[in-house]
Order: C-alpha cells, then sequence, then structure tokens
C-alpha cells in the first residue's frame, strides 16, 4: 500500500475520537498520489471536450444537414450554447454520478477484505468516525476533480463562444443541483459499503440506481418527485435561466437531500453494530 498509516495522537472529542487522523488518511490516499490529478484530466478533458464538440463542431453539421432547431435556437453560436449547456448538466450530471460509484465502491469493502478497517478499529478510534471521515474526504474529491474543474473550462468556453461573461448565478445554479445529485450517490455508496461485503451487489443497486432511474420512472411517474432522476433536467434547466415546471424543483430536490441523511445515518447505524 503507498498510503502511510501513522496516526498521531491529537486532543479531540470522545464522540469523533480519531477523525482527524482517519481524514488525514483519507486525503493522503488522493492528493498525496497521482490519483487526483489523472482523475482532474480525465473528468476535465472528457465533460470539457464534450462541451467543445457542442459549441464548434455539432453546430455546423446541424445547418448542413437542414435542422430546423438551429434557426429556432437563432443561429449556429446559440445553438452551440443551448447544446454544450444541455450536454454539460444533463449528461454531465449522470456521468458524474456514475463516476462516485466507481471511484468510490471501495472506500469500505476494499478495507474490510483487506482487514485493514479491523486494524484501525483496534486503535482508539470511534467507528463513526471511521465512516465519517470518509464521507468528508470523499466529498471534497467529488466537488474539487469532478465537478469545480470541469465547469470551470466549460464556464470558460461557453463565455468565449458567447463573446462576454456566461450567466454566472445561474450557471452555479445548475452546479448546485449537481453537487445534490452527487451527493445522493456518494451516501447510497458508502451505505451499500457497510450492507454489503463484496461489490457486486454494492454496484448493481447504485448503479443501478442511476442509470435504471428514469426507465423505471417512466412506469411509475410519481417516483420521479421522491428521488434525484430529475434533477439533471433540472439542473440544465436552472442554468440556462429557463422557468422550471411547478413540482420539478423542491420536491427531488428536498427529498435527494433527505435520502442523503438517511443514507448516512444508516450507514452509521449499521457501521456501529458490525463485528469485525
Amino acid at each position: 500500500m503507498g498510503t502511510s498509516l501513522d496516526l498521531e495522537r491529537i486532543k479531540e472529542r470522545k464522540a469523533l475520537r480519531g477523525f482527524t487522523n482517519l481524514f488525514r488518511k483519507e486525503k493522503q490516499a488522493w492528493w498525496g498520489t497521482r490519483r487526483w490529478w489523472i482523475n482532474a484530466l480525465l473528468w476535465s478533458g472528457m465533460l470539457g471536450g464534450l462541451v467543445l464538440v457542442m459549441l464548434y463542431i455539432l453546430p455546423p453539421l446541424a445547418a448542413a444537414t437542414g435542422d430546423p432547431n438551429v434557426a429556432k435556437a437563432g443561429g449556429q453560436a446559440a445553438f452551440g450554447l443551448l447544446m454544450a449547456r444541455q450536454v454539460f448538466f444533463e449528461l454531465g450530471t449522470l456521468a458524474v454520478a456514475i463516476g462516485v460509484i466507481v471511484l468510490f465502491q471501495d472506500m469500505i469493502v476494499s478495507e474490510r477484505q483487506s482487514g485493514l478497517t479491523e486494524w484501525l478499529l483496534a486503535k482508539p478510534v470511534a467507528r463513526r468516525s471511521y465512516i465519517l471521515s470518509k464521507l468528508c474526504a470523499s466529498l471534497l474529491v467529488i466537488l474539487a476533480v469532478l465537478i469545480t474543474l470541469p465547469a470551470l473550462f466549460t464556464y470558460i468556453f461557453l463565455s468565449v463562444r458567447a463573446g462576454s461573461f456566461f450567466a454566472p448565478g445561474t450557471f452555479l445554479g445548475g452546479l448546485g443541483i449537481m453537487v445534490v445529485n452527487s451527493v445522493f450517490y456518494l451516501t447510497m455508496t458508502l451505505m451499500l459499503g457497510t450492507l454489503f461485503t463484496s461489490r457486486p451487489p454494492l454496484l448493481g443497486i447504485a448503479l443501478g440506481a442511476a442509470l435504471g432511474g428514469n426507465l423505471l420512472a417512466s412506469f411509475i411517474e410519481p417516483l420521479l418527485y421522491v428521488t434525484p432522476w430529475m434533477l439533471p433536467k433540472v439542473a440544465s434547466l436552472i442554468s440556462g435561466g429557463q422557468p422550471v415546471p411547478d413540482g420539478m424543483l423542491w420536491p427531488p430536490l428536498i427529498a435527494s437531500v433527505l435520502w442523503s441523511s438517511l443514507f448516512i445515518l444508516i450507514a452509521l447505524m449499521k457501521f456501529e453494530r458490525t463485528e469485525f
């Protein structure tokens, strides 16, 4: 293992005993290795590349084929801006959710299988600190590497193409929705890691929820209002300053926050009762 597990004695509250050292360990696993910049290049290149394709390659192709949406949008530049924004916030939100599941599927499962979890808990460490340190460190990675960097490049590309600064308020609003969606899948993955000791059921449930949610909701429409499955579309609408239909914003947004809180609570309760 490339990560140092040396723990330092630090004074802290008994309820969160060991959090500081465990949080430092989790951060070191990302920021002390090449994982962060590899993923930064990957996600910025992937999402930024899609945005550039939508801005500069798709519009002339669509115009050449007589696509009526080009004229409806107000020309090639406006059409490219529309498609780039929709791709980043709709496809990008889903892509980040999948990335969260894949990147963090091992944050508990692999350590349980290797015996590292048992070794760490033999130290003066509160079990809730083990869970919360992983949650906080993972959230920092998601915000910085998977969302902020690609969003920064996307904002620059959109502003250059528009010839002026793209509306920052609406853009940040769309990013906020993307963050909520990502936290939902992060906390779900964390919870599943405490419930299962192998990857297949964890990936099956989490990826099934991310990829099959809209398909399931097409048969049971009320699910759209109690899940995050509408959030990518909502993020796209908000980022463009477009009106969000009644009932499409707050119900899924509040439900996602509540689900995330429930997932954390279940993870903490399950981990407290798990024998190693």
